[in-house]
């Protein structure tokens, strides 16, 4: 085994590599050894970058949270109009969360089994979507296309009403990554019920 010296790349190579695990086998199925045999390190040396297990799946969860809000902010910057925003966050969301299995996986689980370490990486992560979302709802509103009075909770709504799209379409209601069959019939609900969602703005005051 290699001992390493402590460095951000080092340390961005752990992290790429224990998504790669977490993501294939889930947070409980990976331990530090097997991490540590994949980059080819000492257990000492994978410690002296993460004290623990949670930490790394934590470090794991806000690169891939990142990737996710980056991705997203970038393209919908690019787009004027709210109607066609909101479309593309909902395709692009489908489309990350299809990539990203720990976000993917975070997002699944309930609240009740998580640690509270995972619980306040939830959480965070729901706070940077309600910001996208809310974002959208506002402009609209100033546009005068939407009419929304309380946008947290219109897009608190929304969001919830997307992750309840992706049960509704798997098979196995235990697995976290969904085969290309469902995906297509998930993307097409996705749509559909946006679509429906935003005519639904525009007749009411919510």
């Amino acid at each position: 085994m290699a001992e390493i010296s402590k460095s951000p790349n080092k340390g961005n190579k752990i992290i790429e590599i224990a998504q790669k695990l977490f993501g294939m086998y889930g947070l409980e199925k990976v331990s530090m050894y097997e991490i540590a045999e994949e980059l080819h390190l000492s257990k000492a040396s994978l410690y002296y970058y993460f004290p623990d297990k949670e930490s790394l799946y934590i470090a794991v969860l806000e690169k891939e949270q990142t990737e996710f809000i980056s991705k997203i902010s970038e393209k919908l910057q690019g787009i004027s109009y709210p109607e066609e925003m909101l479309g593309e966050y909902a395709v692009m969301r489908l489309e990350y969360f299809s990539k990203l299995m720990n976000l993917s996986r975070l997002r699944a689980e309930t609240f009740s089994g998580m640690k509270p370490v995972l619980k306040e990486a939830s959480r965070i992560f729901l706070e940077k979507e309600m910001e996208i979302v809310k974002e959208i709802f506002r402009l609209g509103t100033e546009k005068g296309i939407f009419s929304v009075n309380d946008s947290e909770k219109i897009a608190s709504l929304y969001l919830d009403l997307l992750k309840g799209l992706r049960v509704s379409v798997l098979t196995d209601r235990r697995k976290l990554v969904i085969d290309q069959e469902e995906y297509e019939n998930l993307l097409e609900k996705t749509r559909l019920f946006t679509d429906i969602f935003i005519k639904g703005l525009k007749s009411f005051n919510l």
